[in-house]
């Protein structure tokens, strides 16, 4: 008889086949869950996160000291500042401070003129430090991306849908008999 018989060779024939099945179907799963992400990272699951999407949040804009009239926290590390001309600015702090939504005053600390998120400038909070807090960014905002981001972080509610007004019927014309 032969060493090689005919059921080795059709034995290693099916494990070969088994082999080669095995990396098809993980080949799949792997190809499966690729797409699932893709397709996960594509949708959109509420219309809340298309807010906000022109605002420039790594803005380089900067601010004359002199027109600074007012300024609204937004939570410990965003705020609005209100300056002269109707211009409103969005900033963003390097760090949180938790002083901000307490304190009454905004102060900063510049070399010049010109409050910026580059050279050093820091906003200083009343209170009992007098620590200025550096600047990540500044960004000028129109009075529609102020609304989106007074709505996003929760200082104002958004204006609901208001229902359309009834249609017009037309109907009979009364005449009044004097």
């Amino acid at each position: 008889m032969n060493k090689f018989s005919h059921n080795g060779w059709a034995d290693g024939l099916s494990v070969f086949v088994m082999r080669v099945k095995e990396k098809r179907a993980l080949k799949q799963l792997v190809m499966a869950y690729i797409a699932c992400v893709l397709l996960s990272s594509c949708a959109s699951t509420e219309e809340g996160e298309e807010l906000g999407n022109d605002i420039d949040y790594r803005g380089s804009d900067c601010i004359s000291i002199r027109t600074i009239r007012d300024y609204q926290p937004l939570d410990n590390r965003n705020l609005l500042v209100k300056a002269g001309g109707k211009r409103t600015y969005f900033v963003t702090l390097a760090i949180s401070s938790f002083e901000m939504r307490s304190s009454f005053r905004l102060g900063v600390d510049s070399r010049d003129s010109w409050l910026c998120p580059y050279g050093g400038d820091r906003i200083v909070f009343g209170g009992s430090s007098e620590m200025g807090i550096s600047i990540r960014s500044i960004s000028r905002v129109t009075a529609e991306q102020e609304e989106e981001l007074l709505i996003r972080y929760g200082k104002i509610e958004p204006p609901e849908l208001q229902e359309p007004a009834p249609p017009e019927v037309k109907g009979a014309d009364v005449e009044e008999l004097g």
